[in-house]
């Protein structure tokens, strides 16, 4: 019988309960797990995309990627994105993103196909956007497709990434823009920025949240925003298939001046249209006050006010820019400003700012800009009494500006603490008054027809004395005078002492209405003079004092890059009786200077300075500002070696011997070309250039490599030596300092050429061929030569005296503090090396002899052969002689006949005679020869 009870069944729920938990605990692991088998994939496209796609150093540092904060999407987080220009933006850094993060979602991330981006994250980022003078931006880093057909589309599946973002956050960012093209700069602290909507729909709502702590904004040298603190808001319904974007609810506060938008902007295709208008939000006359800086950084909200604002715009049409930019258009614009009966007062100070009144009103009703029209109908106000009114009407401001204007106004400098509050330290006082009249086309100034243009008027400074705990010196301008006239206007007068810095300056600026209107360069030609100019106190943010009979050295930390201004073109003839820059006096400083264009031309400056003269030609520019470049010429007479090297950092690390040399020296450096750094020193790596130095004499003690020179040379003079008649010509080259030939140098009673370099590393690598007398060797060497002279005698077979120099090959390595020295002596020893001298030398006398036998039997044997010639010439002219006689005295034909066979006969045998004495001669010569040669072989021999 089975006894065996039957297994009860699990209950549903349980087996529910139970797979439920293992479905759970896989999704966990997989929440756990997926992170890690995705992570390197991730990576590695990203990384692959940013190479592909990037002309920049891309950087990265750690990586994250979760999936417990975002899910059901991936969260990958890269820390410390670094963006790292290239040419010609080499070294600056476009973008440093602290941490970067985007959620993918996780199907797209297990296909493999593309991965779908839905939000975006940015913290701390910092911007850095640069437009230089050609308009290269440096934000333009993305590579040029391989494709060369421009009518291409883009393929959007090349990259691994799709956008469908729904979210977009920019946390704390810190963004500069510098574009030197359009003379325009912004600095943007704090930013903030949110943005949400559904891009994966054709209509959605896109949201904008905006904050920026800090902006600044500054175009053609005018500050329009400084340090305003902006918040926005924005809600815009976006028409993705029309491209139309219409503003909704939406407020932008600048400060405490609000404003609101209304109306649409739309892209159809490749022109923008629009229809918008804005407007402020408050009617009262604080709230446009409070983009003065000045005023509300000083307890603004105590400030009292009077007065009402009017502020509007607006833009209609649409904006086309052709390919040439000559068929460009624009929509219509409008903007008005209108402030009336208004004031401010701060309750602690005694007075006001009265009387304000302003009515500007710009407006273009045509598609082109020239049709553009300004009037400042108005423009008065009081400031503690002192009161200044303007009014200004321009029309055609871009093909032919027509201006009509006028200034008049005077403030007393010591009255603006009493209507706005100071700095803590700063004080001021002074005159400035102006009365300034303007009317006419500057066609009439272009054309030099000054009678149909209108300028008039003066603008004084009188006594100006400013203080401020932001400079470590006083401003006293004692006097400017500007004269306005059709023409030009004059610097009648400048008299001004900046701390211990004094200039005066007469001149002209010659087209001062084409800078205003025409964004031309300013044009003046100056003389300025200066009895002192301490560039250590103007350059520099500490107060440290320095005096001009022991001047202090600069703290070099404080020396910045001088940037040169891009709009002017003046010419100063200077004359400035001393000027301190770092640790240099320079005295007597006058020459022609040119400032054009971010570049200063220098042309016969001459300097005197370290109790020598300098001559300079040549220029320093700062096109890049952040990779200044000099290109000069010197010429300097009578520098002392020491006085040279303490001075200049370069010159301790182009010349290190410097340091250990005495004396007077003149040189050239031609063609002188080097970037230099933050700290205004060339940059070694990047310096070119030739010259020539000349010394008469220069001592050296102490220097290494000459130290090891004497010991192994056992010349312990060596060590303390002078160099003489030194005129090198030397080039800088791939990093060193080359002689560019071989330079003679006399060293006491030691001749020498020298060939060879000095690195910017400091190494050295020289070669010395020298001519040593034997007496400098000392008694050692020279008694060890002494005993060779016999045996150098008896090898050569003669007498050999003292030699009187030994030549001594010298090779320099290593490094100017630790060099390595070779002489190539055997051995090591003087001796020795004498020794292979003389056995060279009596080697020489031999051959010297040998050669002397073998010429003195020449000699004879050519003596001989020239006497018999002498004596067969003589013995045949008889013998034909007598044998032509015959011919002669025969009386008959017959006779003749006989007489002339037998006279043929006399000459073979006057021939055979003369052949016989030469052929005698012939072997007499060539025993001659023989016992020579034979003798010659044994004199080698010996």
């Amino acid at each position: 019988m089975n006894t065996e009870q039957p297994k009860k069944k699990k209950s549903l729920f349980k087996r529910i309960l139970k797979w439920s938990g293992i479905t759970f605990l896989l999704l966990l692991i997989l929440v756990i797990a997926a992170p890690f088998i995705f992570k390197d994939k991730i990576v590695q496209i990203v990384k692959d995309e940013a190479n592909k796609n990037l002309n920049a150093k891309i950087d990265f540092g750690d990586f994250d990627l979760t999936l417990f904060s975002s899910f059901p999407d991936f969260r990958f987080k890269i820390q410390k994105v670094s963006v790292i220009n290239i040419e010609p933006f080499a070294g600056d850094t476009l973008a440093y993103i602290k941490e970067l993060s985007f959620d993918l979602n996780i199907k797209s991330v297990i296909s493999g196909d593309k991965y779908q981006i839905n939000s975006l994250i940015i913290e701390e980022p910092k911007i850095n956007g640069i437009v230089l003078h050609d308009g290269k931006a440096n934000w333009d880093i993305a590579k040029p497709s391989v494709d060369s057909t421009a009518t291409a589309p883009v393929d959007t599946s090349a990259t691994k990434f799709a956008m469908k973002l729904n979210s977009l956050k920019i946390n704390h960012a810190h963004i500069t823009y510098n574009d030197m093209q359009g003379n325009m700069s912004a600095v943007l602290k704090d930013l903030n920025y949110t943005l949400s909507g559904d891009f994966t729909q054709d209509n959605f709502t896109m949201s904008n949240l905006l904050e920026i702590a800090e902006t600044t904004f500054d175009m053609g040298g005018v500050g329009y925003l400084t340090k305003v603190k902006v918040r926005g808001k924005a809600d815009l319904d976006m028409d993705m298939p029309n491209m139309k974007f219409t503003f909704k609810e939406n407020e932008l506060d600048l400060n405490d001046l609000g404003l609101s938008f209304d109306g649409f902007v739309s892209m159809p295709k490749e022109d923008i249209d629009m229809d918008l208008k804005f407007a402020a939000k408050q009617t009262e006359f604080k709230s446009i006050l409070s983009l003065i800086p000045s005023v509300y950084s000083k307890d603004f909200t105590s400030v009292q006010t009077k007065g009402k604002l009017a502020l509007n715009g607006m833009a209609k049409g649409t904006m086309h820019t052709s390919a040439d930019g000559k068929s460009d258009t624009y929509p219509s614009f409008e903007v008005n400003l209108g402030i009336t009966e208004a004031m401010f007062k701060y309750p602690s100070l005694p007075k006001a700012v009265n009387n304000i009144n302003i009515d500007v009103h710009v407006e273009n009703k045509k598609d082109y800009l020239d049709a553009t029209t300004i009037d400042v109908n108005k423009f008065h106000l009081e400031m503690a009494g002192n009161p200044i009114n303007m009014w200004a009407h321009v029309k055609t401001p871009i093909s032919d500006p027509d201006l009509n204007a006028e200034i008049k106004g005077m403030i007393n400098l010591a009255s603006v603490k009493e209507f706005v509050p100071l700095e803590k330290g700063d004080e001021m006082s002074g005159m400035i008054k102006a009365d300034i009249a303007a009317a006419g086309r500057m066609s009439s100034i272009d054309k030099k027809e000054y009678d149909k243009f209108k300028l008039s008027g003066v603008l004084e400074i009188n006594e100006m004395n400013y203080k401020t705990a932001t400079l470590p010196y006083d401003v006293l301008l004692n006097v400017l005078k500007l004269n306005f006239t059709n023409q030009f206007v004059e610097l009648a007068s400048f008299d001004a002492k900046m701390g211990k810095s004094d200039i005066k300056a007469q001149g002209k600026i010659d087209n001062f209405m084409q800078y205003i209107f025409k964004d031309s360069l300013i044009v003046g030609h100056f003389n300025m003079q200066s009895n002192l100019m301490d560039l250590n106190q103007l350059m520099s943010s500490s107060t440290t004092e320095t005096t001009s009979a022991q001047p202090a050295a600069a703290d070099t930390a404080a020396m910045t890059v001088v940037e040169v201004p891009g709009n002017i073109d003046f010419v100063l003839n200077a004359d400035i009786k001393q000027l301190l820059y770092d640790n240099l006096v320079i005295d007597n400083m006058n020459g022609n200077i040119q400032i054009k264009k971010k570049k200063v031309d220098m042309t016969n400056l001459k300097l005197g300075v370290l109790g020598g003269n300098v001559l300079m030609n040549g220029f320093y520019e700062t096109t890049n500002p952040k990779k200044p470049t000099v290109n000069m010429n010197f010429k300097v007479d009578n520098f002392d070696i020491q006085k040279t090297f303490n001075a200049f950092n370069t010159v301790q690390k182009l010349a290190p011997i410097g340091k250990y040399a005495k004396g007077m020296f003149t040189a050239t450096l031609e063609n002188f070309k080097a970037d230099l750094d933050s700290k205004m020193e060339p940059v070694l790596s990047s310096i070119h250039g030739n010259g020539v130095l000349k010394t008469n004499s220069v001592e050296v003690s102490g220097f290494e490599p000459f130290n090891k020179l004497a010991d192994a040379l056992k010349i312990q003079k060596l060590k303390n030596l002078t160099l003489q008649n030194v005129n090198a010509e030397y080039e800088f080259k791939d990093g060193r300092v080359a002689l560019r030939n071989p330079v003679k140098v006399k060293i006491d009673k030691i001749s020498a050429d020298i060939t060879g370099s000095t690195g910017f590393d400091q190494t050295i690598d020289y070669n010395w061929k020298m001519d040593v007398p034997t007496e400098m060797f000392g008694s050692q060497a020279n008694t060890m030569v002494a005993g060779l002279l016999g045996q150098a005698s008896s090898a050569a077979g003669t007498t050999i005296s003292m030699p009187k120099s030994v030549k001594v090959n010298v090779g320099f390595g290593g490094t100017v503090t630790k060099p390595t020295v070779k002489t190539g002596m055997k051995g090591g020893e003087a001796g020795e090396t004498v020794k292979d001298q003389l056995v060279n030398t009596a080697k020489d006398k031999a051959n010297e002899e040998a050669q002397k036998i073998l010429a003195d039997a020449q000699a004879q044997v050519e003596k001989i052969k020239a006497e018999t010639q002498v004596t067969v010439d003589k013995l045949k002219a008889d013998g034909y002689a007598e044998a032509d006689k015959l011919v002669e005295q025969a009386s008959n034909p017959i006779a003749k006949i006989a007489a002339k066979k037998a006279a043929e006969l006399a000459k073979k045998e006057v021939d055979k005679k003369a052949q016989k004495v030469l052929d005698d001669t012939d072997v007499r010569c060539n025993k001659i020869l023989e016992d020579a040669k034979a003798k010659s072989a044994a004199a080698v021999a010996k």
